[in-house]
């Protein structure tokens, strides 16, 4: 039988965390959502965020928007990919003092 021991070891190690995409992300949403905003968003993207969703508006970087306004997706599919791309291209690196190990124990 394997038994796992619950002490944790502290462990230094560098730990990726996007940068904040939240925006992004729900820009993604609505366009998921919505058809309408869907088709304004990847006809005219500058025209989507201005108008924002029900209400809420977007309030994307200036590094979001230059790199939204640059590409021009053939559909939801291609924005999303882009996206992910995008997203892994902005990683940061943060320190972490902690991270919990588990020890097997046999």
């Amino acid at each position: 039988m394997l038994m796992i021991d619950t002490a944790l070891k502290p462990v230094n190690r560098q730990v990726d965390y996007p940068t904040c995409n939240d925006e992004l992300n729900r820009l993604l949403s609505a366009a998921v959502v919505s058809k309408s905003f869907r088709n304004m968003l990847l006809a005219n993207p500058e025209i989507a965020v201005a108008s924002g969703y029900q209400g809420e508006t977007f309030n994307l970087s200036p590094e979001d928007q230059s790199w939204l306004y640059s590409i021009r997706p053939a559909n939801l599919v291609d924005l999303a990919a882009n996206m992910v791309a995008y997203q892994q291209e902005s990683k940061v690196k943060l320190p972490v003092e902690r991270v919990p190990q588990m020890v097997r124990v046999n």
